[in-house]
């Protein structure tokens, strides 16, 4: 990278430099092995296949009698009795051997008796009313009530595919397996500096309340950030606007794999981030895209201690930090944790007022989305004025409606897709 005075606009696409930043994350982060109820938020690093066929029998999905349809006379009278010559329970082998013609009392979960087809609700019956025999009061229960074996996993199968997300569902699936222990990729270790002499946290809050300091918003927001997309923040501070301090901060890059920096992305002159970076050898794959808000956002690689370190530089602006940070520096991120779909996802809504695009950009607004059901999907509404030097909107939001650079309006009314945010829903 030449100097910061040569330095030329990229102007890409959004989807352009996305795929820039993702042709850089084709190395996953390396395997290690933990608890499996340890596991959870995790990325698997390899696939997990069933040590057992779940369930091991047809069984039954009811408390009632099971009996065999083909014993029984057609049409069965309204009131049948039938002996009762056993009983089943969850966790032993199925009954064999039994006399046609007669029933076994069972329990939800155990296994059909061999030959046994149908399992008649209790509520069916007279539950014995006499001992050794159930009268049978219906029998539209017949050929159903019978969960067949394997229905939920077979022996050797793939039960969760390398790069599924652990969730507390996905968490049932291991241990349904037999697994004590699964291979998932190690978290990234994501360097998160901002910088700005104007930037204050809580023991200078005073200066904010005076007007003379703006709040420290996007470091916290970014290191919070990476913990929801599965990595781990390395907080490297602020940095004053001096070269110094900025190449002082970097030091703290060998505990990175990744850095993410906000401010100093554009053009002023204290925006000294870009010049620090080319100073250490940066080499830079793109700086501006058409992006709203966010279009000085820039990606590249910076040598240190003998590697590449990705870096993602942000604007410091706390709502073009942070749509940046989430439609770029997140999919690349889940990208080296191996995740199936790095770019995110997205959901269907339609309009509930309209939408303004960016004339040439891709637009992203913060959007709540309706809780109620709805024909056609959620709708959606702006979360609040979309300036990108405010936050209110940022905690109101439950995703970013995307509208196209070659649009110009969404239209009440009409679709649009949503990139739905980590905790959109809690």
């Amino acid at each position: 990278m030449a100097g910061f005075e040569c330095l030329r606009a990229d102007w890409l696409s959004y989807p352009e430099a996305l795929s820039r930043v993702l042709a850089d994350a084709t190395t996953p982060m390396p395997a290690e092995q933990v608890a499996a109820n340890e596991a959870l938020g995790r990325v698997l690093a390899e696939p997990v296949r069933a040590r057992a066929t779940l369930p091991a029998w047809d069984n039954s999905a009811m408390d009632g009698f099971a009996v065999r349809s083909g014993d029984l006379p057609d049409p069965a009278p309204p009131d049948l009795r039938l002996p009762v010559t056993a009983t089943s329970y969850p966790g032993a082998v199925p009954l064999d051997d039994l006399p046609a013609g007669s029933a076994v009392r069972i329990m939800t979960g155990a296994p059909l008796p061999a030959g046994f087809d149908s399992v008649v609700r209790v509520e069916h019956t007279d539950g014995e009313a006499q001992p050794g025999f159930v009268t049978v009061h219906r029998t539209d229960d017949l050929g159903r009530h019978v969960r067949a074996a394997g229905q939920d996993l077979r022996e050797g199968e793939e039960a969760l595919p390398a790069g599924a997300v652990v969730h507390s569902g996905a968490l049932a699936v291991l241990l349904a397996c037999g697994r004590t222990r699964v291979a998932v990729r190690r978290r990234p270790r994501v360097g998160v500096l901002s910088s700005g002499s104007e930037l204050a946290g809580p023991s200078r809050f005073g200066e904010v309340v005076q007007g003379r300091a703006v709040p420290d918003t996007n470091r916290g927001m970014i290191v919070a950030g990476v913990a929801e997309a599965g990595g781990v923040a390395v907080d490297l501070g602020v940095a004053a606007d001096e070269a110094a301090a900025i190449e002082e901060k970097l030091e703290g890059l060998q505990a990175a794999d990744v850095l993410v920096a906000t401010g100093g992305a554009s053009m002023g002159e204290r925006d000294l981030v870009k010049r620090v970076l080319a100073r250490q050898g940066f080499e830079l794959r793109f700086w501006r895209a058409r992006i709203r808000p966010g279009s000085p956002v820039s990606f590249g690689l910076l040598p240190h201690a003998g590697r590449s370190v990705p870096v993602f530089g942000l604007p410091g602006n706390p709502a073009s930090a942070f749509v940046t940070f989430h439609v770029l520096a997140v999919p690349y991120l889940r990208a080296l944790l191996g995740v199936s779909e790095p770019e995110g996802v997205f959901a269907a809504a339609t309009a509930g007022e309209d939408l303004a695009g960016s004339r040439g950009a891709t637009q992203f607004l913060r959007v709540r989305l309706d809780r109620g059901l709805a024909a056609g999907g959620p709708r959606c509404r702006l979360a609040g004025p979309q300036g990108s030097g405010l936050v209110r909107s940022l905690r109101e939001a439950d995703g970013l409606a995307v509208v196209p650079e070659e649009s110009r309006l969404v239209a009440q009314g009409e679709e649009v897709r949503v990139m739905l945010l980590p905790g959109a829903w809690q």
